[in-house]
């Protein structure tokens, strides 16, 4: 199994901290794993992607032209990738803030209502957590229990306060596309 994910949105939306904790529950999970950030240099608004690989076997490189997966939490990077998602591959996005049409029909649309739920519960920053969640029902790439335990362990003292909250839109996001009982505890 190998899973060549890129995420894209813009600085501010914790598109570099989704992919590290996606790299690092992937990695607890037994995984052999690459983490590459991409930012242009406005930390907030402007463009911030990062590329995951996740693979049972030795990862020869962590540049990914052509992914598997495409997590867009905003419509320009929606416009910039989605072109480049390999046949079969899928692609999430925040159907709060894309208007995403298939660019082609040999790919899957996953549309989640990241920004939309995480808004619902005061916390409008927290959208990548949401998109954690529903990467992990939608490609078993990273179950939840790993993902709770890279959260606990990549959260900064300063944010610890953030751990409950997080792991509720985290679930959220894995019940959206699941359709069925699953938990972060």
């Amino acid at each position: 199994m190998e899973r060549r994910v890129i995420i894209a949105g813009s600085g501010g939306q914790g598109i570099l901290f989704l992919g590290r904790l996606m790299a690092h529950a992937a990695l607890l999970d037994g995984r052999e794993v690459t983490w590459f950030p991409s930012y242009g240099a406005e930390m907030r608004g402007g463009t911030a992607n990062c590329t995951v690989v996740i693979s049972d076997a030795m990862i020869g490189s962590p540049v990914v032209r052509n992914p598997d997966i495409l997590i867009a939490m905003n419509q320009a990077s929606f416009h910039r990738f989605s072109s480049r998602i390999l046949p079969g591959g899928i692609v999430l996005y925040d159907l709060s803030l894309v208007a995403a049409e298939p660019p082609r029909g040999d790919i899957e649309m996953v549309p989640v209502p990241a920004s939309e739920l995480a808004a619902s519960l005061n916390s409008t920053k927290s959208a990548n957590m949401v998109m954690m969640g529903a990467f992990s029902a939608a490609t078993g790439a990273a179950p939840l229990a790993a993902i709770c335990a890279a959260l606990e362990e990549t959260t900064p003292r300063a944010k610890r306060e953030s751990l409950p909250l997080n792991k509720e839109l985290i679930t959220k996001g894995y019940r959206i596309v699941e359709h069925k009982k699953g938990a972060c505890n």
